[in-house]
């Protein structure tokens, strides 16, 4: 029924859970990407991000996995995009642009000494201005021929509505069967489109991974970003608890109390926004 990514081909804990859905109000539609915060070793460290913005301003990119192979790919994505006037205007459509992605992690590949299977996921998505909609991509390592692929994500089948969502890293058969019960509960599982519903599950899981143990692997604060029509990219501000104490947290990072943030600012709970009168 819904967008069922094949079974990993690399057996790993992604300590992280990412979701990318298209969202859909009376006002406008938007394609949101959110993520937990939490990178994993000997410990925890929980203001990590994991959402990256290009300075080509049309997509996003998240990760879920090895951030020794995620972040030097990150990093060199967003160098190689800097250097090209032609991919930095925007001028190349989104689905050429995804080729390139794909191709400069598989180069990468190439230059390293000792063969480790990159246990490292990405999703890929924005507004395509070529077909006038939102275009999503899972970009997974597949062993048999040592490459990084890409799958399609296409609209939620046997639904009446356009929804559009994936899923990378841990606990993704729970947050679909959350998304499922959610949808349910507020009549919405046969028709209409995605509101909040993929974040409410996000928060919810991250809520009780702090009370028990269940959910090890993530943590943190939600981290989000949305993708409008126009082009841009938007990183909203989250507030959060941490040890009783409320945050307001901008890609994962808990700000300090005197911090100014301009971004428009999510109570996770309510789902209000505020901070919105010059930027939202």
């Amino acid at each position: 029924m819904y967008d069922s990514v094949n079974t990993d081909v690399v057996r790993n804990t992604f300590m992280t859970l990412c979701i990318a859905w298209t969202r859909k109000n009376k006002r406008a539609e938007e394609l949101i990407m959110a993520t937990d915060s939490r990178l994993r070793s000997f410990g925890s460290w929980d203001c990590n991000p994991k959402i990256f913005t290009f300075s080509r301003t049309d997509c996003a990119m998240c990760f879920a996995g090895d951030t020794a192979f995620a972040y030097p790919m990150m990093i060199q994505l967003k160098n190689t995009i800097d250097a090209n006037p032609k991919i930095k205007s925007r001028h190349q459509r989104l689905e050429v642009f995804k080729g390139i992605v794909l191709n400069i992690l598989n180069e990468m590949l190439e230059y390293k000494s000792d063969y480790e299977l990159p246990a490292v996921s990405f999703i890929f998505g924005g507004y395509c201005w070529h077909r006038q909609e939102f275009l999503l991509w899972n970009l997974k390592y597949q062993k048999g021929i040592k490459k990084f692929t890409q799958h399609s994500i296409d609209f939620w089948k046997g639904v009446k509505g356009e929804r559009k969502i994936t899923f990378i890293g841990d606990y993704i058969a729970d947050a679909k069967k959350r998304l499922i019960e959610k949808l349910k509960a507020n009549g919405k599982l046969q028709s209409g489109d995605f509101e909040m519903e993929p974040f409410e599950v996000l928060r919810d899981m991250l809520v009780e991974g702090q009370k028990s143990a269940d959910y090890l692997d993530i943590g943190g604060a939600p981290q989000m970003l949305k993708i409008y029509k126009s082009l841009n990219t938007l990183p909203i501000a989250v507030k959060w608890k941490y040890d009783e104490v409320e945050k307001v947290t901008l890609l994962g990072h808990p700000l300090s109390e005197n911090a100014k943030v301009s971004n428009p600012i999510l109570d996770p709970f309510d789902l209000k926004l505020s901070n919105t009168n010059k930027y939202y």
